[in-house]
């Protein structure tokens, strides 16, 4: 064999190897006997453009051509000097990156039953006796090369899937990390609009109230039309200031970061029983420490998306809340007994804002690394589960 037929790194056969694995080239087989003639023989009756013939006049030019480039099969002589076709073999099945090519092994010699255990033994598919049959060997080949096209085919498309799922992991990761983004940038603006609604529209309507009482204190029994006026707008301008702390409360609780979930969530359902008429029941375990401010804040804001939609859509009669805590998570359960709706089709009342809602409250869920499921049903209520997994002990604020 001459330096020209041997495959080595110098000369690009491992480009040229992987241009073929991965855009469907040729199929590579080697083909291993210490006769030139042998393999010249082998090249006429293998000619396809499909294959591309490697020879290899020992078992050093073979193993070293194994260790260069990937190979559909390998054509092996048993008889060669220094290592046999059957130490050969051994060799190459022993090794985890050609334990799995195909070898057929051409012998003139060996042609006894134990031969040819043997040669099985060795992990070699096929037996051929010379002269091989040009038809027979082909017809073996061309099984073999097909088998290698599938398994390459196979390979492109899993890499082609894998490139897929990593891009679309990629794609899953950064709207998720803009979801996170605009969920902060939504609690900061609440923050900022509630304490202008505190410190601004609230001392204003206060102020009003107040001249407003002193008005009304000024007028005599005389002027009972416009002390009735003045009272009537000292009552609107108490109940504006109201509601304006109201909105503001519910923007940015101040109760939350003074006093914790517990707290905030009983008061937040108790406001909102009050105002609706709805019964609402609340059961709510103290935690053992106080969580990450973060996680309150999900879980709040949560709760009120929660009782919003009960109030626009559900109408309900009763709702259940309960706080646990479950091992290294907090679960908070809220259900309803109102008319429910399809999960697979949400009707066109409740499309729109409402869709984005629950939309949103499974996105504040994971934005702490929580998860959140709903169950409804037409006519059987709403249910809706968030847990969050609790952060390690030291990390944690202890409860007052």
């Amino acid at each position: 064999m001459n330096a020209n037929t041997l495959p080595t790194p110098a000369k690009g056969h491992v480009a040229t190897a992987l241009a073929s694995a991965f855009h469907g080239g040729p199929i590579n087989i080697l083909i291993v006997d210490d006769e030139p003639k042998n393999l010249t023989v082998l090249e006429t009756v293998l000619n396809d453009p499909g294959y591309r013939l490697v020879r290899a006049e020992s078992s050093d030019q073979a193993l070293l051509a194994l260790v260069v480039e990937e190979f559909a099969l390998l054509i092996l002589d048993i008889r060669m000097p220094g290592m046999t076709g059957f130490e050969l073999a051994r060799m190459i099945k022993e090794r985890k990156k050609t334990a799995r090519v195909p070898i057929i092994f051409l012998t003139a010699y060996y042609n006894e039953d134990q031969h040819m255990l043997e040669g099985y033994g060795t992990g070699a598919v096929d037996y051929l006796h010379k002269p091989v049959n040009p038809v027979v060997l082909r017809s073996k080949v061309a099984v073999f090369a097909e088998l290698h096209r599938k398994n390459r085919e196979c390979g492109m498309a899993n890499r082609a899937l894998l490139a897929e799922m990593i891009v679309r992991r990629q794609a899953e990761e950064m709207l998720r990390t803009l979801a996170r983004g605009l969920v902060q940038v939504q609690e900061d603006e609440r923050g900022r609009v509630a304490l202008e609604l505190h410190d601004g529209i609230t001392q204003l309507l206060c102020a009003i109230v107040f001249h407003s009482q002193t008005l009304l204190l000024s007028l005599t029994a005389r002027n009972g039309p416009a002390k009735r006026e003045a009272k009537k707008l000292r009552e609107l301008a108490g109940m504006t200031a109201g509601e304006v702390e109201r909105i503001s409360h519910n923007l940015r609780p101040s109760v939350l970061d003074q006093l914790g979930l517990v707290s905030t969530l009983r008061e937040t359902g108790t406001e909102f029983a009050d105002r609706t008429g709805l019964s609402v029941n609340l059961t709510f375990v103290e935690l053992t420490a106080r969580l990450p401010a973060d996680t309150e804040f999900m879980l709040y804001r949560i709760f009120q998306e929660a009782l919003r939609n009960v109030e626009k859509h559900a109408h309900a009669h009763l709702i259940t809340v309960d706080l646990t805590q479950q091992d290294a998570f907090v679960q908070l359960v809220i259900k309803d007994d109102g008319i429910g709706f399809d999960l697979d089709h949400l009707p066109a009342k409740r499309k729109g804002k409402s869709g984005l809602g629950l939309l949103s409250m499974r996105e504040r869920a994971v934005f702490v690394g929580g998860s959140l499921r709903i169950k409804s049903a037409p006519g059987a209520g709403t249910e809706i589960e968030v847990r969050i997994p609790l952060p390690p002990n030291d990390t944690v604020v202890r409860a007052a």
